[in-house]
């Protein structure tokens, strides 16, 4: 499958071609492919999220920050409950005395985890506190296999926001954002 977003509204869908007209903004729109295809961004038929942020923020007008819930579903959308992934921080627990990060899909709500509807995977960024963005490391997750739960070590006094992405195989991306 191909990722394909929408030039005009920024929505993000998982589709063999682009839809007409476009499900985020219900107008006929030019679709740009954000599908990765490199192993820097996870590989061939997985969603380049830095792709999408560069085409959003081309788009706005310079100085203004672009949020990346504005470019996915969050926490203002439907059925928030089961898709958006939470982030929680645990100081200091973890590997070596680290900052140990836990981000899961469906804490209020479990997610199904069947055949047909899963979590595809999980995916976290961070921006250090000069600005720079850096990939802190994406989970991949089997249909119907175990919850979709992603931890990791990072030295959190370098950080300022971790930003972390979820795919589900039915609803599309879905996004969560924590500031430290």
């Amino acid at each position: 499958m191909t990722y394909w977003m929408c030039d005009k509204c920024s929505f993000v869908i998982e589709m063999s071609k682009p839809p007409d007209p476009c499900p985020g903004c219900n107008n006929k729109c030019t679709f740009s492919d954000v599908t990765c295809y490199t192993p820097e961004c996870g590989g061939i038929g997985s969603l380049d999220t830095r792709l999408v942020a560069q085409r959003a923020i081309k788009k706005e007008k310079p100085g203004k920050i672009v949020h990346f819930s504005d470019l996915v579903r969050g926490r203002n959308t439907e059925g928030k409950e089961k898709h958006i992934p939470a982030i929680q921080l645990l100081k200091g627990q973890g590997l070596q005395g680290k900052d140990q990060v836990e981000i899961q899909v469906g804490r209020e709500i479990p997610h199904p985890n069947t055949p047909e509807h899963y979590i595809a995977w999980i995916q976290a960024f961070g921006v250090k506190k000069d600005g720079q963005i850096i990939d802190l490391g994406r989970e991949v997750f089997a249909p119907g296999v175990g919850k979709p739960i992603y931890v990791f070590n990072i030295d959190a006094s370098e950080i300022r926001h971790i930003f972390s992405f979820s795919y589900c195989n039915i609803h599309g991306v879905w996004e969560q954002h924590l500031e430290l």
